[in-house]
């Protein structure tokens, strides 16, 4: 696991850009402590970080072939780089190394850019062909690595982090105002748009080709479901598990120590289940917790339980309120705010680990992949009231919604919080509806919260159009789709990636490779969700593997008590933050706006958990990389 930057098609002597790309790799050495490399062919110059996994002795990079022709930088792992090294031997390629890195090369050399459609793992590399004056950029499949770029009238950028193009004198620090309100409404930015103006996201299953001064971007893989009607339940589920296994023993490969996130839920229960099958020692396991007074949010006890019945060498840390001081150092980690609060849980769960290993297997893509969350009911929802007048649905919504309380720390505020965000969306298209179960404010508040924003249409948008180009029939598939393309690769994998490297650990996700994705998406979607009924097919394969008690756990989000810490605890820090003066002072946000949200919030009557969370990190991030708004 490492970090890469590089330049193409730059001006500049050689140890002027030797100096460049040594400035832009000191911004992440925290994503590989271990080496750095670098290599100048005329304007294109490549650089990197090493997190040494594999062949730590001979993996010294950048890596090259045999005549030092075609030269890649890399970040991330490649699983199947046996068997594609195999191949390419019978091919006749001669290797140097025992790295997956080198199989690039080769790869390149055999089948050209077409050469990441053969690899089955996570990753983001630039590689250079000398003799052609071509650049490959590429970002896997999912998205697991992030990969930035910058483009202008002097050349191209890239980096694994945005702090690294920053560093570039040409690359300004403005605000993106139609980004920020995408962030506002979402919680996140999807690519190809970053909160920095000028800055952009390689968007995962992309590739990005620089030559003869020409740059351009492609999508070299998209999810797509073929359902095969011919497959049975009972049979897809004996497949899964077989899927599932030789995906955990594949991602297990490693020259160093390794352990596993284990929350006590069914996804990162299935990873240590199948690791502890694969080996005679006990897997080591790391999980967070909270004190009795936050019992409703504490996974702890589940997840010693979990370590008990599968034998694991089991680790807990307690999280308190005082966490939050970490969040200016770890929202410039982030490079960009987030509000799923899980960023601050999975950089201490990282942390924690850390101290005994240097990877971690994690569950993250269950739940998308598998049909894990109650907004998967939209569907079935959808159909039960689409007979009624769009108007009697929007009127029975608003009065519903009026007499609903929401508090996510309760049982019952938390199914009350779920109620509120379902009647309010009775009216509106599957699409739109489910946006808006999504998102974190509506359009109108985001309109009216960011003052210098001009609104043209709904910020959400990016995300409706995914879910009409959706290759699939099943509205469920629909779903997933917009998923995978928007919160999983631009929220959920990124957070995991970026805290993970925080602390210099690397993070796999077993149930994002390839085998397991490309087979889920040839079942029919009842197979996942079925009446109120999640995960189906997971579940049913994971007999026999998980524990009974694990399996029939009602779900239960990775997060912590914030709504209530943004109301006690944290108050101090809200108000600090959020105080009026200092609002219209900024000139971003409308501070009567901010007002009503913090008082809805405070009554109880809005869970506004997540806006409250975007302004406190917005403005966080604001200071600490020093944003114009302009």
């Amino acid at each position: 696991m490492c970090g890469i930057v590089g330049v193409y098609d730059r001006v500049g002597s050689v140890d002027e850009l030797a100096e460049l790309l040594r400035q832009m790799c000191g911004t992440i050495v925290h994503r590989g402590p271990d080496d750095e490399g670098a290599v100048i062919h005329g304007r294109t110059g490549l650089a990197m970080r090493r997190l040494s996994i594999i062949d730590v002795e001979g993996g010294h990079q950048p890596i090259a072939n045999e005549d030092g022709s075609i030269t890649v930088v890399f970040n991330g792992e490649i699983y199947n780089y046996g068997a594609v090294r195999q191949q390419l031997r019978i091919q006749g390629h001669d290797f140097k190394t025992r790295t997956d890195t080198e199989v690039i090369v080769h790869a390149y050399e055999e089948y050209g850019v077409d050469c990441v459609r053969h690899f089955n793992g996570i990753f983001a590399f630039a590689l250079w062909d000398a003799k052609k004056e071509r650049l490959l950029v590429a970002r896997d499949r999912m998205g697991t690595k992030p990969l930035y770029f910058v483009r202008g009238h002097r050349g191209l950028a890239f980096a694994s982090e945005i702090k690294a193009l920053l560093t570039l004198p040409e690359v300004t620090r403005h605000l993106d105002m139609d980004a920020a309100g995408q962030f506002f409404r979402l919680g996140f930015v999807p690519a190809p748009r970053t909160l920095f103006r000028g800055i952009e996201k390689l968007p995962a299953g992309w590739r990005l080709i620089a030559e003869s001064g020409r740059i351009r971007t492609e999508r070299y893989w998209d999810l797509e479901f073929h359902t095969d009607s011919s497959l049975g339940f009972h049979e897809s589920g004996a497949h899964l598990r077989k899927l599932l296994r030789e995906a955990v023993v594949d991602q297990m490969v490693s020259d160093v120590p390794i352990g596993a996130f284990l929350s006590g839920g069914v996804d990162s229960t299935a990873v240590v289940a199948f690791m502890q099958q694969a080996t005679d020692r006990r897997v080591r396991t790391y999980s967070i917790g909270f004190d009795a007074q936050h019992s409703y949010h504490n996974e702890a006890p589940y997840a010693e339980a979990a370590a008990r019945a599968l034998g694991t060498d089991h680790r807990t840390l307690i999280v308190r309120p005082q966490v939050a001081d970490l969040m200016p150092w770890l929202i410039e980690k982030l490079d960009e705010p987030l509000t799923d609060t899980s960023f601050i849980l999975t950089y201490l769960v990282s942390e924690l680990a850390r101290q005994e290993v240097k990877v971690a297997l994690s569950g993250v893509g269950g739940d998308e992949l598998f049909g894990g969350y109650r907004r998967y009911f939209a569907p079935l929802m959808h159909r039960s009231v689409a007979w009624l007048p769009s108007a009697w649905r929007r009127v029975t919504g608003a009065l519903a919604e009026r007499w609903l309380r929401a508090d996510r720390g309760t049982t019952t505020g938390n199914l009350a919080r779920y109620g509120k965000a379902w009647v309010r969306t009775l009216h509106l298209p599957l699409s739109e509806q489910y946006v808006n179960l999504l998102s974190v404010l509506s359009a109108d508040t985001v309109g009216a919260l960011l003052k210098p924003y001009r609104r043209n249409g709904d910020p959400g948008d990016l995300l409706i159009s995914y879910f009409h180009e959706a290759r699939a029939q099943s509205p469920l598939d629909r779903l997933a789709y917009v998923d995978v393309k928007g919160p999983l690769s631009e929220s959920l994998l990124l957070l995991t990636d970026k805290m993970g490297m925080a602390t210099s650990l690397e993070v796999r996700v077993p149930f994002l490779d390839n085998r397991v994705v490309d087979f889920v998406s040839r079942c029919p979607s009842r197979y996942r969700v079925r009446g109120f009924g999640l995960k189906r097919l997971l579940k049913f394969a994971l007999k026999g593997v998980v524990p009974d008690f694990v399996l029939a756990r009602s779900k239960r989000g990775f997060g912590g008590p914030m709504g209530t810490w943004l109301k006690q605890d944290l108050r101090p820090l809200v108000s600090q933050l959020l105080d009026p003066g200092r609002l219209r002072q900024s000139g971003l946000f409308d501070p009567a706006c901010v007002s009503r949200i913090l008082a809805a919030h405070d009554a109880g009557w809005e869970d506004y958990t997540e806006a409250i969370m975007a302004m406190l990190v917005f403005e966080i991030w604001r200071e600490r990389f020093k944003v114009v708004i302009a």
